[in-house]
Protein backbone atom coordinates (compact mmCIF):
# COMPACT_ATOMS: atom_id res chain seq x y z
CA UNK A 1 0.00 0.00 0.00
CA UNK A 2 0.97 3.55 -0.53
CA UNK A 3 1.84 5.67 2.57
CA UNK A 4 1.65 9.12 2.51
CA UNK A 5 4.91 10.03 4.39
CA UNK A 6 8.81 10.14 3.68
CA UNK A 7 10.25 7.93 5.96
CA UNK A 8 8.87 4.58 8.05
CA UNK A 9 10.15 2.41 10.74
CA UNK A 10 8.46 -0.73 10.93
CA UNK A 11 10.09 -4.22 13.42
CA UNK A 12 7.76 -6.73 11.23
CA UNK A 13 8.25 -5.72 8.02
CA UNK A 14 10.68 -3.85 5.70
CA UNK A 15 9.76 -0.33 3.89
CA UNK A 16 11.35 1.33 0.60
CA UNK A 17 11.56 4.84 0.38
CA UNK A 18 10.73 6.15 -3.15
CA UNK A 19 10.57 9.65 -4.02
CA UNK A 20 6.95 10.32 -3.70
CA UNK A 21 5.69 7.19 -2.02
CA UNK A 22 6.81 4.20 0.06
CA UNK A 23 5.34 0.81 -0.37
CA UNK A 24 5.89 -2.61 1.38
CA UNK A 25 7.43 -5.73 0.80
CA UNK A 26 5.77 -7.12 3.49
CA UNK A 27 4.51 -11.12 2.45
CA UNK A 28 0.96 -11.47 2.77
CA UNK A 29 -0.87 -14.43 3.89
CA UNK A 30 -3.62 -14.06 1.20
CA UNK A 31 -0.64 -14.48 -1.56
CA UNK A 32 -0.09 -17.78 -0.67
CA UNK A 33 -2.97 -19.18 -2.00
CA UNK A 34 -2.58 -19.92 -6.06
CA UNK A 35 -3.61 -17.08 -8.44
CA UNK A 36 -6.59 -17.96 -10.61
CA UNK A 37 -7.26 -14.50 -12.16
CA UNK A 38 -5.11 -11.29 -12.90
CA UNK A 39 -4.43 -8.77 -10.14
CA UNK A 40 -2.83 -6.04 -9.92
CA UNK A 41 -3.31 -4.41 -6.82
CA UNK A 42 0.61 -4.48 -5.91
CA UNK A 43 1.69 -3.07 -9.22
CA UNK A 44 -1.22 -0.05 -8.79
CA UNK A 45 0.43 0.68 -5.27
CA UNK A 46 4.06 1.48 -6.72
CA UNK A 47 3.23 2.84 -9.68
CA UNK A 48 5.31 6.20 -10.55
CA UNK A 49 2.96 9.22 -8.60
CA UNK A 50 3.11 11.07 -12.47
CA UNK A 51 1.10 7.98 -13.70
CA UNK A 52 -2.26 7.09 -11.93
CA UNK A 53 -4.01 5.47 -14.78
CA UNK A 54 -4.52 1.69 -14.57
CA UNK A 55 -5.34 0.38 -18.45
CA UNK A 56 -5.78 -3.51 -16.90
CA UNK A 57 -6.70 -4.62 -20.59
CA UNK A 58 -3.58 -2.89 -21.60
CA UNK A 59 -1.77 -4.69 -19.20
CA UNK A 60 -2.97 -8.15 -19.33
CA UNK A 61 -2.53 -7.83 -23.29
CA UNK A 62 1.51 -6.92 -22.39
CA UNK A 63 2.02 -10.15 -20.16
CA UNK A 64 0.93 -12.26 -23.07
CA UNK A 65 2.90 -10.28 -25.51
CA UNK A 66 6.08 -10.77 -22.91
CA UNK A 67 5.62 -14.22 -22.14
CA UNK A 68 6.17 -14.57 -26.11
CA UNK A 69 8.85 -12.30 -26.40
CA UNK A 70 9.59 -10.46 -23.16
CA UNK A 71 13.48 -11.66 -21.17
CA UNK A 72 14.00 -11.93 -17.73
CA UNK A 73 17.82 -12.06 -17.86
CA UNK A 74 20.02 -12.77 -14.96
CA UNK A 75 23.78 -11.79 -15.78
CA UNK A 76 26.47 -11.65 -13.17
CA UNK A 77 23.99 -11.90 -10.19
CA UNK A 78 22.05 -8.87 -11.68
CA UNK A 79 18.62 -8.71 -13.21
CA UNK A 80 17.62 -7.54 -16.69
CA UNK A 81 14.63 -6.87 -18.75
CA UNK A 82 13.74 -6.05 -21.85
CA UNK A 83 11.43 -6.17 -25.01
CA UNK A 84 12.99 -6.51 -28.46
CA UNK A 85 10.92 -5.77 -31.78
CA UNK A 86 11.31 -4.63 -34.88
CA UNK A 87 11.84 -0.82 -35.67
CA UNK A 88 8.57 -1.21 -37.42
CA UNK A 89 6.50 -1.75 -34.16
CA UNK A 90 9.11 0.70 -32.24
CA UNK A 91 5.56 3.15 -31.50
CA UNK A 92 4.38 0.19 -29.27
CA UNK A 93 7.56 0.29 -27.12
CA UNK A 94 6.50 3.76 -26.83
CA UNK A 95 3.35 2.73 -25.63
CA UNK A 96 4.62 0.35 -22.99
CA UNK A 97 6.88 2.88 -21.91
CA UNK A 98 3.58 5.49 -21.32
CA UNK A 99 1.23 3.11 -19.68
CA UNK A 100 3.95 1.61 -17.28
CA UNK A 101 5.11 4.84 -16.60
CA UNK A 102 8.73 3.82 -16.36
CA UNK A 103 11.30 2.15 -18.85
CA UNK A 104 13.99 3.01 -21.81
CA UNK A 105 13.74 2.38 -25.47
CA UNK A 106 16.96 2.30 -27.46
CA UNK A 107 17.73 1.43 -31.39
CA UNK A 108 19.75 -0.85 -32.73
CA UNK A 109 20.47 -0.67 -36.48
CA UNK A 110 22.99 -2.61 -38.42
CA UNK A 111 23.58 -5.51 -41.39
CA UNK A 112 21.55 -7.76 -39.46
CA UNK A 113 18.82 -6.03 -37.85
CA UNK A 114 17.09 -2.77 -37.52
CA UNK A 115 15.57 -3.31 -34.06
CA UNK A 116 13.88 -1.47 -30.99
CA UNK A 117 14.55 -2.56 -27.55
CA UNK A 118 12.55 -1.56 -24.12
CA UNK A 119 14.47 -1.82 -21.18
CA UNK A 120 14.30 -1.69 -17.42
CA UNK A 121 16.87 0.40 -15.38
CA UNK A 122 16.69 1.00 -11.86
CA UNK A 123 15.86 -0.41 -8.18
CA UNK A 124 12.23 1.06 -8.43
CA UNK A 125 11.51 0.46 -11.30
CA UNK A 126 12.58 -3.27 -11.19
CA UNK A 127 10.15 -3.70 -7.93
CA UNK A 128 7.53 -2.31 -10.46
CA UNK A 129 7.97 -5.01 -12.62
CA UNK A 130 8.30 -7.66 -10.49
CA UNK A 131 4.69 -6.37 -8.99
CA UNK A 132 3.51 -7.11 -12.49
CA UNK A 133 4.50 -10.47 -13.10
CA UNK A 134 4.43 -12.08 -9.82
CA UNK A 135 1.35 -14.52 -10.25
CA UNK A 136 0.25 -13.35 -13.51
CA UNK A 137 1.90 -15.23 -15.95
CA UNK A 138 0.46 -18.57 -17.24
CA UNK A 139 3.12 -20.43 -19.28
CA UNK A 140 5.31 -23.00 -17.49
CA UNK A 141 8.71 -21.89 -18.72
CA UNK A 142 7.83 -18.10 -17.80
CA UNK A 143 6.86 -18.90 -14.51
CA UNK A 144 10.65 -21.06 -13.76
CA UNK A 145 12.15 -18.08 -15.41
CA UNK A 146 10.25 -15.67 -13.58
CA UNK A 147 10.87 -17.03 -9.91
CA UNK A 148 14.96 -17.40 -10.53
CA UNK A 149 15.07 -13.99 -11.89
CA UNK A 150 12.86 -12.65 -8.46
CA UNK A 151 14.86 -15.05 -6.28
CA UNK A 152 18.40 -12.60 -7.92
CA UNK A 153 16.50 -9.22 -7.41
CA UNK A 154 15.83 -9.87 -3.80
CA UNK A 155 19.01 -10.66 -3.08
CA UNK A 156 20.31 -7.80 -5.41
CA UNK A 157 18.05 -5.38 -3.57
CA UNK A 158 17.03 -6.72 0.15
CA UNK A 159 13.76 -7.41 -0.85
CA UNK A 160 11.75 -9.89 0.49
CA UNK A 161 9.16 -10.19 -2.22
CA UNK A 162 7.36 -14.15 -2.36
CA UNK A 163 6.97 -15.46 -5.58
CA UNK A 164 2.79 -16.24 -5.82
CA UNK A 165 2.01 -18.79 -7.49
CA UNK A 166 -0.83 -19.18 -10.12
CA UNK A 167 -3.16 -20.95 -12.18
CA UNK A 168 -4.59 -18.38 -14.42
CA UNK A 169 -5.58 -20.00 -17.86
CA UNK A 170 -5.87 -18.67 -21.62
CA UNK A 171 -9.61 -16.98 -21.85
CA UNK A 172 -11.36 -15.49 -24.69
CA UNK A 173 -12.77 -12.85 -21.83
CA UNK A 174 -9.20 -11.11 -21.57
CA UNK A 175 -6.44 -9.95 -23.76
CA UNK A 176 -4.01 -12.14 -22.81
CA UNK A 177 -4.13 -14.69 -25.68
CA UNK A 178 -3.95 -11.38 -28.15
CA UNK A 179 -0.79 -10.50 -26.38
CA UNK A 180 0.55 -14.02 -27.07
CA UNK A 181 -0.53 -14.06 -30.73
CA UNK A 182 1.04 -10.81 -31.41
CA UNK A 183 4.86 -12.63 -29.87
CA UNK A 184 4.19 -15.84 -31.45
CA UNK A 185 1.01 -16.12 -33.77
CA UNK A 186 1.17 -16.67 -37.28
CA UNK A 187 -1.23 -16.45 -40.04
CA UNK A 188 -1.73 -18.08 -43.53
CA UNK A 189 -3.43 -18.82 -46.60
CA UNK A 190 -2.77 -19.54 -49.70
CA UNK A 191 -4.32 -21.68 -52.95
CA UNK A 192 -3.16 -24.45 -54.04
CA UNK A 193 -4.02 -27.09 -57.28
CA UNK A 194 -6.44 -29.20 -56.45
CA UNK A 195 -7.76 -32.32 -58.66
CA UNK A 196 -11.03 -33.24 -57.23
CA UNK A 197 -12.51 -29.86 -56.77
CA UNK A 198 -13.88 -28.49 -59.78
CA UNK A 199 -11.96 -24.92 -60.18
CA UNK A 200 -8.80 -26.66 -60.17
CA UNK A 201 -7.67 -24.92 -56.84
CA UNK A 202 -7.95 -25.74 -53.27
CA UNK A 203 -8.17 -23.14 -49.74
CA UNK A 204 -6.19 -23.31 -47.21
CA UNK A 205 -6.45 -21.13 -44.65
CA UNK A 206 -4.77 -21.83 -41.24
CA UNK A 207 -3.64 -20.39 -37.37
CA UNK A 208 -0.19 -21.48 -35.92
CA UNK A 209 1.36 -20.91 -32.57
CA UNK A 210 4.84 -22.69 -31.89
CA UNK A 211 6.07 -23.27 -28.61
CA UNK A 212 9.19 -25.18 -27.07
CA UNK A 213 7.01 -26.86 -24.50
CA UNK A 214 3.24 -27.81 -24.86
CA UNK A 215 1.94 -27.00 -22.00
CA UNK A 216 0.15 -23.25 -23.06
CA UNK A 217 -0.59 -25.18 -26.54
CA UNK A 218 -2.99 -27.82 -24.48
CA UNK A 219 -5.04 -24.82 -22.57
CA UNK A 220 -5.24 -22.88 -26.09
CA UNK A 221 -6.74 -25.86 -28.13
CA UNK A 222 -9.07 -26.19 -24.88
CA UNK A 223 -10.28 -22.72 -25.61
CA UNK A 224 -12.25 -24.47 -29.20
CA UNK A 225 -13.28 -27.32 -27.29
CA UNK A 226 -11.13 -29.67 -29.34
CA UNK A 227 -12.10 -33.21 -27.29
CA UNK A 228 -9.67 -35.08 -28.93
CA UNK A 229 -5.87 -35.31 -28.75
CA UNK A 230 -5.50 -33.28 -31.78
CA UNK A 231 -4.04 -30.22 -33.82
CA UNK A 232 -0.68 -29.85 -31.80
CA UNK A 233 2.18 -31.62 -33.29
CA UNK A 234 5.74 -31.97 -32.43
CA UNK A 235 8.44 -30.63 -35.00
CA UNK A 236 11.57 -32.40 -35.08
CA UNK A 237 13.30 -29.70 -37.22
CA UNK A 238 13.27 -27.34 -34.30
CA UNK A 239 12.05 -29.84 -31.59
CA UNK A 240 8.95 -28.02 -30.65
CA UNK A 241 5.51 -28.16 -30.67
CA UNK A 242 2.92 -26.43 -32.94
CA UNK A 243 -0.40 -25.51 -32.09
CA UNK A 244 -2.73 -25.42 -35.86
CA UNK A 245 -6.20 -24.69 -36.57
CA UNK A 246 -7.67 -24.99 -40.34
CA UNK A 247 -11.35 -25.94 -39.29
CA UNK A 248 -13.35 -23.03 -40.92
CA UNK A 249 -16.28 -22.91 -38.52
CA UNK A 250 -13.33 -23.15 -34.98
CA UNK A 251 -11.83 -20.41 -36.83
CA UNK A 252 -14.36 -17.72 -36.34
CA UNK A 253 -14.00 -18.08 -32.27
CA UNK A 254 -10.42 -16.46 -32.76
CA UNK A 255 -11.39 -13.68 -35.46
CA UNK A 256 -14.37 -12.89 -33.22
CA UNK A 257 -12.27 -12.69 -30.41
CA UNK A 258 -9.07 -10.87 -32.02
CA UNK A 259 -11.69 -8.16 -32.98
CA UNK A 260 -12.81 -7.76 -29.33
CA UNK A 261 -9.21 -7.83 -28.58
CA UNK A 262 -6.98 -6.07 -31.17
CA UNK A 263 -3.38 -7.18 -31.74
CA UNK A 264 -0.77 -4.34 -31.68
CA UNK A 265 2.01 -5.10 -33.74
CA UNK A 266 2.28 -5.72 -37.29
CA UNK A 267 0.77 -8.91 -37.27
CA UNK A 268 -2.84 -6.97 -37.04
CA UNK A 269 -1.94 -6.02 -40.86
CA UNK A 270 -1.87 -9.51 -41.50
CA UNK A 271 -4.93 -10.42 -39.34
CA UNK A 272 -6.82 -7.83 -41.32
CA UNK A 273 -5.83 -9.82 -44.58
CA UNK A 274 -6.23 -13.23 -43.07
CA UNK A 275 -9.97 -12.32 -41.67
CA UNK A 276 -10.92 -11.01 -45.19
CA UNK A 277 -9.79 -14.44 -46.46
CA UNK A 278 -11.46 -16.39 -44.24
CA UNK A 279 -15.01 -14.12 -44.39
CA UNK A 280 -14.73 -15.41 -48.24
CA UNK A 281 -13.93 -18.69 -47.48
CA UNK A 282 -17.53 -19.23 -45.05
CA UNK A 283 -19.34 -17.37 -48.08
CA UNK A 284 -17.62 -19.97 -50.31
CA UNK A 285 -16.36 -17.62 -53.13
CA UNK A 286 -13.64 -19.52 -53.31
CA UNK A 287 -15.87 -21.78 -55.01
CA UNK A 288 -16.15 -18.84 -58.09
CA UNK A 289 -14.06 -17.40 -60.35
CA UNK A 290 -14.43 -13.86 -59.68
CA UNK A 291 -14.33 -14.88 -55.48
CA UNK A 292 -11.12 -17.08 -56.05
CA UNK A 293 -9.29 -14.11 -57.99
CA UNK A 294 -9.65 -11.77 -54.70
CA UNK A 295 -8.53 -14.73 -52.11
CA UNK A 296 -5.18 -14.92 -54.25
CA UNK A 297 -4.85 -11.31 -54.25
CA UNK A 298 -5.49 -11.13 -50.83
CA UNK A 299 -3.19 -14.14 -50.07
CA UNK A 300 -0.40 -12.10 -51.58
CA UNK A 301 -0.59 -9.73 -47.97
CA UNK A 302 3.00 -11.00 -46.70
CA UNK A 303 4.89 -10.21 -50.44
CA UNK A 304 2.76 -6.91 -50.35
CA UNK A 305 4.22 -6.12 -46.98
CA UNK A 306 7.84 -6.85 -48.04
CA UNK A 307 7.62 -4.50 -50.63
Amino acid sequence: MIKNFLLVYRVDQQEIICPCYVYSTRRRSSETARRIAFQFSNFTSSKPCHNVKVDTTFLIWLIGFVEGDGSFIISHNKVYFDLTQDLKDINLLYEIKSVLGFGKILTRTDKHRNVGVFYITGKHNFIRLAHLFNGNLITNHKKHQFKAWLNVLNKQYNQQIEAINSDIQPSFNDSWLSGFIDAEGCFAARVRSCNTSRSGKRLLIDFTISQKQPDVLILIRNLFNIKAQTNIRFDPSWKGYVFYLSNKKLLIYLVKYLQRYCLKTKKSADFSKWSKIHKLSMKKAHLTEHGLIEIIKLSNWKKDLKS
